[in-house]
C-alpha cells in the first residue's frame, strides 16, 4: 500500500497528528492522497480529486470510540480510533464484513413515536462541501410544511476552538431521549440515533446513507432491516493507530478498495 500523507503542520496535540502520523508507515509521494478533514487546502484537494476522479483516503473523527482530552488525561495509553473512508469522506457502501468490532454495540429495537424532530446540522464547511451552505434554515423551513412536531436544532459542539461530544453542554443523550426521528445533513449524531432505534434522514454524503430517507422525502419513516451489517461496515472503516501500524488497515483496506 502507498500513501501520500499530507501532512498540513499538524501539531502533535491535534486530532490528526493522532492518525497521520502511524499512517506515514505508507508515505509515498507517488501514492493515493490521504488527508485529515476539510481544512486547510483539504477542501479544495477533495473537490479536485471528486472532478478528477482521482482516489483519495480521508481521515477524521471515528463513530464511536473517540478520542478527547479528557480521556486521555485519564487514560493516557488508551485505545481511541479514527475514521478513515476511500474517496468519499464516508463509507456510502455496505461490505459483508464481521460483527466482531461492533459486539459492545446493543442495537436498539425501533423507536414508533417521539415528541419533536432533532435537527443536527454539520458545520458551515460540510455544507458548503455539499453544496447546501443554507442548509439549517432551508431544511427547517421545509420541515414546518410537513409536521406539526415541534423542531429542536442540536448544533454540533464546540468551546474554545475546540469540537466534538467532549464539549457538550447538554449530552446527546438527552436530546436523542424523546425524539421521533433525526434529520441532519452528515452529523455523527445520526448514528447513535440509529442504534437507539430512531429513524434518520441525511444527505447523500453521510455516514448513514445506505440507511436513512433523504431530508426533502420527509414523511413516512424508514427503518431499514440492515443495521448490523452496516455497523459492521462502519466498524471496519475506523482503526486505532496500533491497527494502522500492525497491517490490519491494509489488509482490510486493500481487500475493499483498489490501493
Amino acid at each position: 500500500m502507498k500513501l501520500n500523507v499530507i501532512n498540513n503542520n499538524h501539531g502533535k496535540d491535534s486530532k490528526a497528528w493522532f492518525s497521520l502520523t502511524p499512517l506515514k508507515k505508507y508515505h509515498d509521494i507517488q501514492g493515493v492522497d490521504t488527508m485529515w478533514g476539510l481544512a486547510s487546502a483539504n477542501y479544495m484537494r477533495v473537490m479536485d480529486n471528486k472532478k478528477t476522479h482521482t482516489p483519495y483516503l480521508f481521515c477524521d473523527m471515528p463513530y464511536w470510540d473517540r478520542w478527547n482530552p479528557l480521556k486521555q488525561a485519564v487514560d493516557p495509553k488508551g485505545e481511541y480510533r479514527w475514521r478513515v473512508a476511500y474517496s468519499n469522506i464516508h463509507c456510502n457502501e455496505i461490505f459483508d464484513l464481521p460483527t466482531d468490532r461492533i459486539k459492545h454495540i446493543e442495537i436498539k429495537d425501533w423507536r414508533t413515536k417521539g415528541e419533536y424532530i432533532l435537527v443536527a446540522p454539520s458545520s458551515p464547511t460540510l455544507h458548503s462541501f455539499i453544496g447546501r451552505p443554507n442548509w439549517l434554515q432551508e431544511t427547517c423551513d421545509m420541515l414546518k410544511t410537513k409536521t406539526g412536531l415541534p423542531i429542536k436544532v442540536r448544533h454540533k459542539p464546540r468551546r474554545g476552538g475546540k469540537s466534538g461530544p467532549a464539549y457538550a453542554l447538554v449530552p446527546l443523550a438527552d436530546d436523542l431521549a424523546k425524539a421521533d426521528c433525526v434529520v441532519t445533513s452528515c452529523s455523527m449524531v445520526a448514528v447513535d440515533a440509529l442504534i437507539e432505534g430512531i429513524p434518520v434522514y441525511s444527505n447523500i454524503e453521510s455516514s448513514t446513507n445506505l440507511v436513512s430517507k433523504r431530508p426533502e422525502e420527509f414523511g413516512a419513516h424508514f427503518r431499514p432491516t440492515n443495521r448490523l451489517e452496516w455497523l459492521a461496515t462502519l466498524s471496519y472503516h475506523q482503526y486505532s493507530s496500533d491497527e494502522f501500524v500492525n497491517g490490519m488497515f491494509s489488509d482490510v483496506f486493500q481487500e475493499l478498495y483498489p490501493l
